[in-house]
């Protein structure tokens, strides 16, 4: 029988960890299961309500981003390309520097990974599985 997963850990820093492949990970969150697929990851979860779903839907299934350019709920630009890697390579511009794990991608803007990023640089890029 599987194991039905109520609550599933989006926080985007868990999510760059790297997977698990759903060895471990099951956490007992508001008295029902919740799986978090980071490694090595610390206790700063950002729980999201499955519905009820066997962990097979869960493992593998991080969430994808297609290229493009979005706005994050700060103000901020988010310009996502494919690296040579392979991953995802973000980058974020303009608005107010926070931290990765905090940004909130409101609204895809265009799918040119380069729209309007003549916009003063102020965060790091970082790669995305």
């Amino acid at each position: 029988m599987s194991t039905i997963v109520h609550y599933e850990c989006r926080s985007l820093d868990h999510l760059r960890a790297g997977s698990r492949r759903g060895e471990g990970g099951l956490v007992i969150h508001h008295g029902t299961v919740g799986y978090c697929d980071g490694l090595h990851v610390d206790e700063a979860h950002r729980w999201v309500a499955t519905g009820g779903v066997p962990i097979e839907v869960l493992v593998g299934t991080a969430p994808g981003i297609d290229p493009g350019t979005y706005r994050a709920d700060d103000g901020s630009l988010v310009h996502v390309r494919p690296s040579a890697s392979g991953k995802m390579l973000v980058e974020v511009d303009g608005g107010r520097p926070s931290k990765r794990g905090d940004l909130r991608v409101a609204v895809k803007l265009s799918d040119d990974p380069d729209w309007l990023s003549d916009l003063p640089f102020v965060a790091a890029g970082f790669l995305v599985d």
